[in-house]
């Protein structure tokens, strides 16, 4: 078997982030089921565990806590274990965070389909979405955090998209994929907001 000491792994455990934040599982509640990495049980059938609890680390996170909530930044303790297969490290953390990013998946989401779909500017979409306040003189007309989103909305790092035309606007293409993440969310939704919000929390 390979090594595979350095291979860390994300695994959204079925709890969204305000839950989460108020009462973070326990261990033995947030142990997943299998090794994601070498589908080893977590637990054998004589009670011996394969994956070993090993800490909790914080992570911080942005965004608004609502669709229409005002954006604030909170602390969040997520659950890591270490499988005694093959010496991978599992984080497992609530839906709505998204691993190696500090603004949540509703966040994100939300703050695409002001830009792209409604076409805010970016320091209007930075205020919906962003609790600190602009820094620096270098192009305040331009948030590059929201850029960088949009490709990766673009290339389907975020969430599972449609294909797009070569020639689109980097616009446009988000658009397309922040429209189908909406097709997946609650049709009796209030706003288009709120559904976004709704189908980002639950996307995998």
């Amino acid at each position: 078997m390979p090594n595979t000491e350095t291979i860390n792994h994300f695994v959204h455990f079925d709890l969204d982030v305000n839950f989460w934040v108020r009462a973070t599982p326990d261990a033995p509640s947030a142990r997943p089921p299998r090794c994601p990495v070498c589908a080893a049980p977590g637990q054998q059938a004589d009670g011996g565990l394969i994956l070993h609890g090993h800490g909790l680390r914080t992570r911080r996170l942005r965004g608004p806590v609502t669709a229409d909530g005002e954006p604030t930044e909170l602390e969040v303790l997520v659950r890591r274990y270490e499988c005694q297969r093959c010496q991978a490290i599992i984080t497992v953390g609530p839906r709505g965070l998204v691993p190696r990013r500090r603004y949540t998946a509703m966040a994100i989401a939300l703050a695409l389909w002001l830009w792209s779909v409604w076409r805010w500017t970016d320091p209007a979409v930075r205020g919906a979405t962003c609790p600190t306040p602009e820094t620096g003189v270098s192009r305040p007309e331009r948030w590059t955090t929201l850029r960088r989103w949009a490709r990766a909305a673009r290339d389907g790092e975020l969430w599972p998209g449609s294909p797009v035309a070569s020639d689109w606007s980097l616009r446009r293409c988000t658009e397309r994929a922040v429209r189908c993440l909406g097709s997946l969310g609650d049709p009796d939704a209030p706003t288009d907001e709120h559904r976004i919000f709704g189908a980002a929390a639950h996307a995998r």
